[in-house]
């Protein structure tokens, strides 16, 4: 009787051979269908050029309003802003011999607001806080809420001793509008060109303590100076010595009045100069 046993396990590994060899097949060839049909489902139609936009890869089903690679959604694009038009070239100052034209109580003839009130507006102007001494003063040009003044149109800044070439922003725009006013009213008459002459700013509690020492107008404490929303204004200059006041002296007389009735400024008429804070 032949031997049973070696011939049935040759014949079971002959089996499994071919079994493992058929899965494996079967496996390799559904796996290289899903591959050719996924490139086809993601590959367009007509090839794109190349350096084409459309040569990066993209749904067929994509809606049409798809941004194409690279660009910035449209909520993000940052459109060209307009450029801020350039100040007007401050006017030259007045030689030294021009004599000047007084700004005081005397010479104009404007309401005086109640200093309880200046320091009222000052401490409510957006930027406004209190210059306490030199650090609290580099600090508030350092976070913006001081900026520099220099001359502009229609206005001039004198030698200052007791205080800084600095205002709160909404000051200094009001500095500006005022000088405007000012050479605005001027233009076409002999005084043309005159300008109004800064004589004080932004003072520290220190220079302001130091100031009213010897000046009986300077206020002893929390003077609006010291809260940069305050400038003073002493003189009117004229182009020349053969012009006279009067030109000068109703303009800006006429231009305080407006800013004050408009409720802009508030006015402090004092014996040297008018003494100005801006209003929130």
């Amino acid at each position: 009787m032949p031997a049973i046993g070696p011939n049935l396990g040759a014949m079971a590994r002959s089996i499994w051979k071919r079994y493992r060899w058929d899965r494996i097949g079967l496996v390799t060839g559904t796996f290289s269908l899903m591959v050719i049909g996924l490139v086809a489902w993601v590959s367009p139609d007509v090839p794109p050029s190349e350096g084409s936009s459309a040569a990066v890869l993209s749904h067929p089903d994509a809606p049409p309003s798809v941004e194409p690679a690279g660009a910035l959604p449209t909520s993000r694009r940052v459109e060209p802003q307009p450029q801020p038009q350039p100040e007007a070239e401050p006017a030259p100052k007045p030689p030294a011999n021009i004599k000047p034209c007084s700004c005081n109580k005397s010479a104009l003839k404007i309401p005086r607001n109640p200093y309880t009130a200046h320091r009222v507006a000052a401490r409510n102007l957006p930027n406004s806080f209190f210059v306490k001494d030199k650090s609290g003063l580099d600090w508030g040009r350092k976070a913006g809420k001081l900026v520099p003044v220099e001359d502009g149109r229609g206005y001039h800044i004198a030698p200052l001793s007791h205080s800084h070439k600095a205002l709160l922003p909404e000051a200094r725009n009001v500095l500006h509008a005022i000088g405007n006013a000012f050479a605005d009213e001027l233009k076409g008459t002999p005084s043309e060109g005159a300008l109004i002459r800064i004589s004080s700013m932004t003072r520290t509690a220190a220079q302001q303590k130091a100031l009213g020492q010897r000046n009986y107008n300077a206020i002893g404490e929390e003077s609006t100076h010291s809260y940069g929303a305050s400038f003073d204004i002493a003189f009117t200059d004229r182009p020349s010595n053969d012009v006279t006041c009067s030109d000068a002296t109703r303009a800006i007389q006429k231009v305080l009045l407006d800013f004050q009735r408009r409720g802009e400024i508030l006015v402090v008429p004092e014996g040297t100069c008018m003494h100005v804070t801006v209003r929130p």
